[in-house]
């Protein structure tokens, strides 16, 4: 007993030993920094003011990101997306001739073209004019994670609202760049014919709607003034609120139709451009922040290597 006490003694000490040194050489590498900066003031202090300098003569000439909001219309959402990679392909290829041809003059400006779905699930099952879209998604979900599903390129493609981004390094004007980018995209004689069907479609359902919200009306006027002063069956009295209910759906139809009537007027719909907006993605408009720690790093990583070839040196001499 005496002997595992003693050596349960031995081994706290040992412990207590070990996480002081730990400690203190913590402190003593603190202190190290400290005195190593205070002698080394003035370099670090100009290597510093150095980068602040550097950084904002940098940040002096930022990036530009220009965002179009955009609603493909008439299934146009694979053909939107196809048009963004041509014309990424056409500024890899630097091809300044096709640019030119579609209005476009300083095309060595524009960085790489990006579009993204704006997250609607929401709308995406719950829109009118494709009510399969809710099943879809149900059925989709059964074999695989929801969240995956909503990311999905195959699903966010078909949402209604989607972003496209590049950046300039100058400020552009819209009628410039914008305006012959929007106008390429509604360039394409199959989803022009489909425009014009689906404008006399919705035309036609908005006058047919009108025609029968008359009609309702005449009948619910007829139907009170043959009640009026005798006592109205239920049978009577439900009929009234059947064509009340019919002509609210009606109405509420012709409304959803005259926003995409407005909406129909492109193939690709403008819903809003934001230009010229000073970019802060990965390193811009940082520099004047990065520069000065970057520099004051790069000198003591440079003066800790040279202190350890200078021992290795003097131990191979040795």
């Amino acid at each position: 007993m005496s002997t595992n006490s003693q050596d349960q003694e031995i081994d706290l000490g040992q412990i207590r030993i070990g996480i002081k040194k730990f400690f203190n050489g913590i402190i003593n590498s603190i202190f190290d920094v400290i005195f190593f900066v205070k002698k080394k003031i003035i370099v670090i202090g100009t290597l510093f003011l150095i980068g602040i300098v550097l950084g904002f003569f940098i940040d002096k000439n930022p990036v530009y990101t220009q965002d179009i909001t955009v609603i493909p219309n008439f299934g146009s959402n694979e053909y939107l997306y196809k048009k963004v990679d041509f014309l990424n392909s056409r500024i890899i290829e630097k091809d300044e001739q096709f640019f030119k041809s579609i209005g476009i003059n300083n095309s060595d400006e524009i960085g790489k073209i990006q579009i993204k779905a704006i997250n609607g699930i929401f709308g995406f099952v719950n829109m009118r004019d494709n009510e399969q879209n809710f099943e879809l998604i149900k059925l989709m979900a059964e074999d695989g994670n929801i969240d995956e599903i909503i990311k999905s390129d195959i699903t966010s493609k078909n949402y209604y609202l989607h972003n496209i981004t590049f950046q300039t390094a100058e400020k552009i004007n819209q009628n410039e760049v914008i305006d012959p980018l929007l106008k390429y995209l509604q360039d394409n004689s199959f989803y022009k014919t489909q425009q014009k069907i689906y404008q006399e479609n919705t035309n036609d359902k908005i006058k047919f709607n009108d025609s029968l919200i008359k009609q309702i009306d005449g009948l619910i006027v007829k139907l009170s003034d043959n009640n009026s002063g005798s006592n109205v069956s239920i049978s009577e009295n439900k009929g009234i609120s059947e064509l009340i209910n019919k002509k609210n759906e009606l109405v509420i139809e012709s409304q959803y139709l005259k926003i995409h009537k407005h909406e129909y007027e492109d193939i690709i719909k403008t819903q809003n451009v934001s230009l010229n907006n000073v970019s802060t993605k990965g390193l811009n408009n940082k520099m004047k922040l990065i520069l000065p720690v970057l520099f004051v790093f790069l000198y003591l990583g440079f003066y800790k290597f040279s202190s350890l070839y200078k021992k290795q040196l003097a131990r191979i001499n040795s």
